[in-house]
């Protein structure tokens, strides 16, 4: 059965709001009956660095560089990782009621549906594009379109991106690495795996409005709904976007994951005692980069940071998990079944990222520890 959505097209919208402006519509859908299912179509009119919901800024951005060249960091209300979005992109945002019977409850689900409309516009201007799960499109082995899903305020969001053309420089520049030589394999593993409509097709190259019109079209064929097209939020969610804008530029939100976990922080700056150490690591898990800071006495987990470019549902759940390890014992077995307990009771889902990898990501912290 066809239904009735809104879309919203947005041409050169200021960097931060095009990560409000979803944002904005979610929490809106909470507040009100009213606010329809909605698709907004837009591009940023100056660059951004944008990461995601559960990293550190300090631990993935080169906050040196972005202040030097005046590149606002935002971060948005969606997982996955630090990226640099600029007018080379056209930006897709999926945002469905909670009881929309279109829209998938698992989020790997709603990521093979909300996908095929952004699969099939690739394959429309002549790019052999596919799915590749959790959450990325590819072509000929490259990534081409990077996409992150939640559930946020009233809504199941999805966004995505189609990229005519990439600055490397800047991405690789605006990243944090521990030498300028990681940088150098970055940069070279970047443009290896990375791929941009101008890549394809540099004899050829569609027009944005060419592509933005064959997208809504997809969107319309996939999710078997039509359009009602408006070119602007309501007033009750402008006023919302607003708050939002206020929000995403304050010190509390960007630096979102530490506050929960403030006093480990400061003793990750000093050594502790002999039988207390702060231990971290990093761990490339399928789902994506899980990073952790641990705290560590007489053999029992007393503190813990998780963070990382993983997506999860719930938006918390980074936090729920480590409520659940704090004071339990150094025991791989231990340390997994509370784990699988708090996924089962908390419904956890990270694409990906199962408590096995949590648990190995922990493990490997202290392998140095005895």
């Amino acid at each position: 059965m066809t239904e009735e959505w809104r879309l919203l097209t947005i041409n050169d919208y200021p960097g931060i709001k095009t990560q409000t402006i979803y944002h904005a519509v979610a929490v809106a859908m909470e507040r009100y009956q009213d606010i329809p299912n909605t698709i907004i179509i837009c591009w940023p009119a100056d660059p951004v660095v944008c990461v995601g919901y559960h990293q550190i800024i300090s631990e993935e951005v080169n906050l040196e560089y972005c202040h030097k060249n005046s590149i606002p960091i935002v971060r948005r209300c969606l997982g996955g990782g630090a990226v640099y979005l600029d007018e080379g992109q056209l930006f897709y945002q999926v945002i469905a009621r909670l009881d929309s019977k279109k829209i998938p409850k698992r989020v790997a689900d709603l990521y093979q549906l909300l996908l095929k409309a952004p699969i099939a516009t690739y394959q429309g201007i002549g790019i052999p594009a596919e799915y590749e799960p959790v959450n990325d499109i590819v072509a000929e082995g490259k990534k081409i379109s990077g996409n992150g899903a939640a559930m946020v305020g009233g809504a199941r969001v999805l966004t995505g991106n189609l990229i005519f053309d990439f600055n490397f420089d800047e991405m690789i520049n605006i990243l944090k690495v521990p030498s300028e030589k990681f940088r150098d394999k970055i940069a070279k593993t970047l443009r290896e795996r990375l791929g941009t409509i101008r890549n394809f097709l540099s004899d050829n190259l569609p027009s944005r409005n060419e592509v933005k019109k064959l997208l809504i079209e997809n969107f319309e064929k996939t999710l078997e709904v039509t359009f009602t097209v408006n070119d602007a939020l309501s007033a009750k969610e402008q006023a919302i976007n607003e708050e939002l804008i206020t929000l995403y530029q304050s010190k509390d939100w960007l630096n979102l994951p530490l506050k929960r976990r403030t006093t480990l922080l400061q003793k990750r700056k000093v050594k502790i005692s002999s039988s207390t150490q702060i231990y971290e690591s990093v761990y490339k898990a399928a789902g994506g980069l899980i990073r952790l800071i641990l705290e560590v006495a007489d053999n029992q987990i007393k503190d813990i940071i998780i963070s990382g470019d993983f997506s999860s549902e719930p938006m918390n759940a980074p936090e729920l998990i480590e409520n659940q390890l704090i004071d339990q014992p150094l025991s791989e077995e231990r340390i997994i079944k509370t784990l699988e307990r708090v996924y089962k009771e908390q419904q956890i889902e990270i694409p990906g990222i199962s408590p096995a990898d949590f648990s190995k990501s922990i493990m490997l912290s202290i392998e140095d520890l005895f």
